[in-house]
């Protein structure tokens, strides 16, 4: 596989959940959910710039 057939991949893979994702907030949710940038509570992620509850020094 060339450098152009996988970003082509890619491309196509990235539209396809993207299509999926717009469908409904819920569908939006869940894909946000399977990425990892969101916790079940709805709560963004630290790595993502969410809000830690560990306090600072």
């Amino acid at each position: 596989m060339t450098d152009d057939e996988r970003t082509r991949l890619l491309i196509d893979l990235i539209k396809r959940r993207t299509a999926e994702a717009l469908v409904s907030k819920k569908a939006s949710r869940d894909l946000l959910l399977a990425g990892g940038i969101y916790t079940k509570k709805g709560r963004l992620r630290v790595a993502f710039g969410g809000k830690s509850r560990k306090r600072s020094a």
